[in-house]
């Protein structure tokens, strides 16, 4: 519609076309009079006649070029100025004057593009020192601020002018709506925020702020949220804020922070314990899986809910029975996931775990009974079962043996010594039963079966029978099997580091009343990651302690 991309059309057969068609416009209204009909006004049919008026009614005065038709749908244009006037049927004629907004409507494609033909003339006075004009396809915003935008019909548009087109919280738009995203959804930026639409979820806007940049961080709507399915929510507990989505929703305090709520067990049972207005409170983190026997947890202000697929989803509220619970390694401890919640009468706590329960008095304060036990446990009250056991299968380790499992981190502990420069070697693995009886007997021959005890087990309560055991040395053969290997290299690194590959000093100094055994630091028993960080991080040096069993000082 600009002058200078339409000044190649032919005056002469304009002005043949023009004559034309008011010569055929006075022949009608004749034909009407003469029939009684009443002629409507020659400007409703007429282009010429409507873009003159209509330049009037805005004071334009003369036209600067003819009248050019041909357009699409039957339309029209002529200039008065740098102001152009155009026309079509359906829209009448309207102003297109110079400026930001004229200049949007042309790189949308003039009358051809998605905006089609003006419907009104430019307005401002709006929000912030606004203006917008009307178009058969939608409405041109422009700020300063901003730039010039268009708001086309749809979903977006509607969802925009629930929350107060530009005068919202939104404000105006800061580009044009683009589709193409996942499951054939669109959105649009505004000035305060964005509005998303999916045929499944609707239009929803996403406004600044943490919820917003969780949101974000989650991955948009490509993430597992997905989109919005509602606007942001203020108002609940502590100020909080809540906005849903697809696959979850997020909540916002100021003390949580942004945290996901996504569906599942873990979720109906905070919801059932109140949601955020009840004793959890608000997430302070997501839901993590990929924990022991493929559960998850999600930990809340006021406490957290473990769920597993033969437990389901069970609540662990602070307090004296989850600290305990908590020292032995939580659901990666001997007592496993929580299998219902804590109950307390008459002045005295009770919770059930997959193999045990923990209680609680102002008397005895907090107990564990571990009924169940997930690794064997042999001391001198405790001998293996069958009498002769052996397990299986076994895997080479240095110079020794050892059950499969222990095995692959012993190998892996022993590199990582040896990487750091200790020169640590193996001692004795796995003995079956005959051979730890004949060492028991060389001992008692030795030192008389007192000190045979304080030394070495009996046959079927030995710890090497189980094929757990690793007795360690040290390349400079410096102590070995004394007290002194603690000062070794290879004595002090494993009881530095033997924690990190699942490994435990069994018999520590200071505890012959528990283990019934004399100081022993080269001696290794693997219990397995979780519980060897749990004991260390708890401080509980013994496996008596660690799983709550008797002191096993004697047979």
């Amino acid at each position: 519609m600009d002058q200078p991309d339409r000044s190649h059309a032919r005056p002469a057969l304009r002005g043949i076309l023009r004559r034309g068609a008011l010569a055929y416009a006075a022949l009608s209204c004749a034909v009407l009079l003469l029939l009684g009909i009443p002629a409507q006004p020659a400007h409703a049919d007429d282009p010429g006649t409507a873009i003159s008026t209509r330049a009037s009614q805005l004071g334009l005065g003369s036209p600067t070029g003819g009248l050019v038709c041909g357009l699409r749908d039957g339309g029209c244009y002529q200039w008065y100025g740098t102001v152009g006037i155009l026309w079509s049927p359906a829209s009448g004629a309207q102003p297109s004057s110079p400026g930001a907004i004229r200049q949007a409507w042309i790189a949308q494609g003039y009358e051809n593009g998605r905006l089609g033909y003006p419907t009104s003339a430019e307005t401002c006075g709006l929000a912030g020192g606004g203006c917008r004009q009307t178009y058969q396809g939608g409405t041109l915003y422009w700020t300063a601020s901003t730039g010039a935008n268009a708001a086309t019909p749809g979903a977006i548009l509607q969802a925009w002018t629930a929350q107060g087109s530009e005068n919202g919280r939104l404000g105006y738009p800061v580009g044009g709506e683009v589709c193409g995203l996942r499951d054939a959804g669109c959105y649009q930026m505004f000035a305060g925020g964005g509005i998303l639409w999916s045929p499944a979820s609707g239009a929803y806007a996403s406004t600044p702020g943490a919820i917003r940049q969780a949101w974000v961080a989650q991955g948009y709507e490509n993430g597992r949220l997905g989109y919005p399915t509602s606007g942001e929510s203020c108002g609940l507990r502590d100020a909080g804020c809540v906005q849903s989505f697809q696959g979850g929703a997020l909540y916002w305090t100021a003390a949580s922070g942004a945290q996901p709520m996504t569906p599942g067990a873990i979720r109906q049972t905070w919801a059932a314990m109140g949601a955020e207005g009840g004793v959890l409170g608000y997430p302070l983190g997501p839901e993590v899986c990929g924990m022991r026997d493929g559960g998850c947890g999600q930990v809340f202000q006021g406490g957290s809910v473990y769920w597993s697929p033969s437990t389901g989803a069970q609540p662990s509220l602070p307090g004296a029975i989850r600290w305990a619970w908590g020292t032995r390694g939580y659901e990666a401890g001997p007592l496993g996931y929580p299998v219902g919640p804590e109950i307390c009468q008459s002045g005295s706590c009770r919770q059930n775990f997959q193999r045990g329960f923990a209680t609680w008095s102002a008397q005895d304060g907090a107990r564990l009974a571990i009924t169940a036990l997930d690794t064997i446990v042999v001391n001198k009250k405790r001998p293996l079962s069958p009498i002769d056991y052996v397990p299986t299968p076994l895997e080479t380790v240095g110079s020794t043996a050892m059950q499969s499992e222990a095995a692959a981190w012993a190998r892996s502990l022993l590199a990582d010594a040896r990487a750091a420069g200790i020169g640590m070697t193996t001692v004795s693995g796995y003995r079956d039963y005959w051979s730890q009886a004949s060492l028991y007997n060389s001992y008692v021959a030795q030192y008389g079966q007192t000190q045979a005890d304080l030394i070495s087990a009996r046959p079927g309560y030995s710890e090497h029978q189980s094929g757990l055991a690793l007795d360690i040395g040290d390349s400079s053969g410096a102590c070995g099997l004394q007290a002194c290997f603690e000062n070794t290299g290879s004595g002090s690194w494993a009881r530095d580091n033997a924690w990190r590959y699942g490994f435990i000093v069994r018999y520590p100094q200071g505890y012959t009343w528990a283990t019934g055994y004399e100081y022993e630091p080269w001696h290794l028993r693997y219990v397995g990651r979780a519980a060897a960080s749990a004991m260390r991080f708890n401080g509980i040096p013994t496996l008596e302690e660690f799983y709550a069993l008797p002191a096993a000082p004697g047979y």
